[in-house]
């Protein structure tokens, strides 16, 4: 659908934001990438910085725009009362003021808003935040419905909650490589579980459903609740490792304190999976999309 307006993705310096950019592009799109460092200001990309700006005018002729940026860090969002500020206040008001503009609006939002204790949650399902992470980003999505119901707009308005994304170099990751190079043991954690996707995965699916126009509340999830001693042995399996090389433990073991330690992590995707198409993420795809090459370790 390249004869659409031009697409807007804040947040555009983030690994999802550049895999949304990318997607969009190879799409035939005109897609414009927000930025904060004004050194890197140029054909793409257009600087904002929504600590700074009480409102902010869309570049002429974009009609959507993906928020994707927030305060991420658990233990900021624990400690830092200026990562309340940006999650609860900064963000919602710069979405009511892109859907003020007449602009739909993507925001991206998470899966720990729903606690972690009910497996599959679907698209509309009651919240139940437990860290501080999770509460913001749910006081987020209320603020944000607030203002468009204001401006009644929800018809140009998705909430798009993720879960876990994951790239070559997210730890542990690089940590496991190294070891298994050098024919060491890792020791995953068994008691911690996610749903992974590959950031190619998500940008591929925001930038379809930007292309579809979709409001209402949507998800993107692994298509598995995993471990990461189970998606250790995944990799070890593309990458050719001995499993062997892998020694479950867990977070309790090791007297390690996480912060966000769900019983569940997947979400259920019925809702969008009718309206756009998009299906979870299988788990071989995913060790697929981080190592499309597999190496040879010996």
């Amino acid at each position: 659908m390249p004869d659409q307006g031009k697409f807007l993705v804040v947040g555009g310096d983030s690994l999802v934001g550049g895999a949304t950019v990318k997607a969009l592009a190879a799409r035939g799109h005109e897609v414009l990438a927000s930025t904060r460092r004004e050194e890197t200001v140029g054909p793409g990309r257009v600087l904002m910085d929504f600590e700074r700006e009480e409102t902010y005018r869309a570049p002429e002729g974009v009609d959507y725009a993906l928020v994707i940026a927030a305060a991420t860090n658990y233990e900021r969002c624990e400690t830092d009362p200026q990562a309340r500020v940006i999650n609860v206040e900064l963000i919602p008001r710069l979405v009511a003021s892109l859907l003020e503009q007449g602009i739909f609006v993507t925001f991206i939002s998470t899966n720990s808003v729903f606690g972690g204790e009910r497996p599959w949650p679907h698209e509309d399902d009651p919240h139940a935040p437990g860290i501080a992470y999770a509460r913001q980003k749910d006081e987020g999505e209320r603020e944000i419905l607030k203002f468009a119901d204001e401006l009644d707009a929800r018809d140009r308005l998705n909430i798009t909650r993720l879960t876990k994304i994951m790239e070559s170099d997210t730890p542990p990751l690089p940590n496991w490589l190294a070891a298994w190079d050098k024919g060491e043991v890792v020791t995953p954690f068994s008691d911690l579980i996610f749903a992974p996707m590959s950031t190619r995965f998500v940008g591929e699916s925001l930038a379809t459903i930007a292309e579809k126009r979709v409001s209402g509340n949507l998800h993107l999830s692994g298509a598995e609740n995993v471990s990461y001693t189970r998606f250790a042995e995944a990799l070890a399996g593309r990458l050719g490792v001995d499993s062997a090389l892998i020694e479950a433990t867990t977070s309790t073991e090791k007297g390690i304190h996480i912060a966000f330690k769900p019983t569940y992590s997947g979400l259920g995707m019925t809702r969008t999976q009718e309206l756009t198409g998009l299906r979870p993420q299988p788990l071989e795809a995913l060790v697929r999309d981080l190592f499309p090459a597999a190496r040879d370790l010996d």
